[in-house]
């Protein structure tokens, strides 16, 4: 019998309903779907091909992109396309395959004060960021210490219109190295370790499970969708699957472009514009700094990489916007063009970003540090604005408002969160917070928001 760790300590403390009818309408009533085991693999393991020829392609060091081993075909056909993202919606963490974390109007609230509309907490739990589709919200809840030592984790689904009820919750002795993304009408969670990942499908509207896909290599964290395509990165590698079967299409190893085994070509984040995967590197975290980096255009219609930038700094984020490629590095931030690499302009920061910060939008793009946040203009990367407001997790756009979690004063330990006229960076509101938040989202018009001692906050306008 599968165990009930879900009860120890009533640590899934979550709102009065528990479990009511299934997401998407599908009656679930009184179930939970628990997994102890991995199923077996359904993806398609294919072995190298042999290299299609590439298009010569000049970089932006000037370089010329030469064969390699580094695209490997598979027999799946996904598309990767920055499809538009329905209205209401954050389905991946920075909302969209360009990585722009920004979202319409109608996403979230953007009058003001706001006032907390529901509250759901797992005790003693750990949650991942959540995602959402047109009526519900999902994330993971875990807990690392259920006895005896087996980690606890559970997939939830919630329905922000019944006061955050949960719809259905699937169970899994494992722990989720990222959070969820909602594709397809399947949620894909990956679970770890780091080393041996696996990513599982579950059914959106019943909470059953579809099928485990293994991901080769140590897992970065950050699962993504683009059209029909499934992103599961790697350190070593950027694996597209088709979300819809699981079937291998391709993969991009930027190791293999020169063959070496150099560190700082460890992948650590990407973006999709207009069929385009931009990837880049750098050395791992926990590892030894250099202040090196690269940046790859990888073009699955000519079967490999575009062009290559090395760059002063490992890449800390990537969003594509505005016919630009917006990348932080270590000490700053530049803008590529997304054709051939070449750099339109760089700016750097007062102290070293924070890798996880970085919205563009409407012309601007924002990124913070622990003293100040920056809106750059993407065309020019000159300064807009700035504020002393030192975040703590990332930015979003919602509509002409930023939302942002931080302090004014790095000196005491007020926290902040803070609404931000995204144009001229006046600030529209802010409020002394006393939970510790981590990160912010914006779907179904509320303002969620998740904290460090597992709690999943609702915000409206008053």
């Amino acid at each position: 019998m599968p165990r009930e760790t879900f009860t120890r300590r009533g640590w899934l403390a979550v709102l009065a309903g528990g479990v009511t009818a299934g997401c998407g309408g599908q009656s679930d009533a009184g179930r939970d779907t628990t997994a102890t085991s991995t199923p077996p693999p359904t993806t398609t393991r294919t072995t190298p091909t042999e290299t299609a020829a590439r298009a010569a392609a000049t970089g932006g060091d000037g370089a010329t992109a030469e064969a390699d081993a580094s695209f490997e075909q598979g027999a799946g056909t996904c598309a990767l396309e920055a499809d538009p993202i329905p209205d209401g919606t954050w389905p991946m963490i920075h909302r969209d395959p360009a990585g722009t974390n920004a979202a319409p109007a109608a996403n979230g609230p953007t009058g003001f004060p706001l006032n907390e509309r529901w509250t759901m907490s797992a005790v003693d739990a750990q949650v991942t960021f959540p995602v959402a589709d047109e009526n519900f919200v999902y994330l993971v809840a875990a807990d690392p210490d259920s006895d005896p030592s087996v980690p606890t984790s559970a997939v939830l689904c919630h329905d922000p219109r019944r006061n955050g009820e949960i719809q259905w919750r699937y169970k899994i002795d494992a722990m989720p190295i990222g959070p969820p993304v909602a594709a397809a009408g399947t949620v894909y969670v990956p679970f770890g370790p780091l080393g041996d990942a696996r990513v599982l499908a579950i059914e959106r509207s019943s909470g059953q499970l579809r099928g485990s896909y293994d991901l080769p290599g140590r897992f970065v964290g950050e699962l993504g969708t683009a059209g029909t395509s499934l992103v599961m990165p790697s350190e070593d590698a950027y694996r597209v699957v088709d979300a819809r079967t699981g079937e291998f299409c391709w993969s991009f190893t930027p190791n293999e472009v020169r063959r070496t085994d150099r560190q700082d070509r460890k992948i650590r984040a990407a973006a999709v514009g207009d069929g385009v995967a931009y990837i880049g590197t750098g050395y791992p975290d926990g590892e030894p700094t250099t202040e090196i980096g690269h940046l790859y255009a990888v073009d699955p219609t000519i079967s490999g990489m575009q062009w290559h930038v090395p760059l002063d700094g490992p890449v800390g984020r990537i969003a594509v916007a505005d016919d630009v490629v917006v990348a932080t590095l270590g000490n700053g931030v530049a803008g590529f063009d997304p054709e051939n690499g070449e750099t339109l302009w760089t700016a750097t920061a007062d102290a070293s970003i924070r890798p996880a910060t970085l919205a563009v939008a409407d012309g601007v793009a924002v990124y913070g540090t622990r003293r100040m946040l920056y809106g750059l203009d993407v065309a020019t990367g000159t300064e807009r604005w700035s504020l002393p407001l030192g975040v703590r997790g990332d930015v979003i756009f919602v509509g002409d408002v930023l939302f942002a979690v931080g302090r004014s004063d790095p000196t005491n330990q007020r926290i902040l969160l803070a609404a931000v006229d995204a144009k001229s960076g006046e600030p529209r509101w802010q409020q002394e917070i006393y939970d510790p938040i981590v990160d912010v989202m914006a779907a179904n018009g509320y303002l969620y928001t998740i904290t460090s001692d597992g709690r999943l906050f609702a915000f409206t306008s008053v």
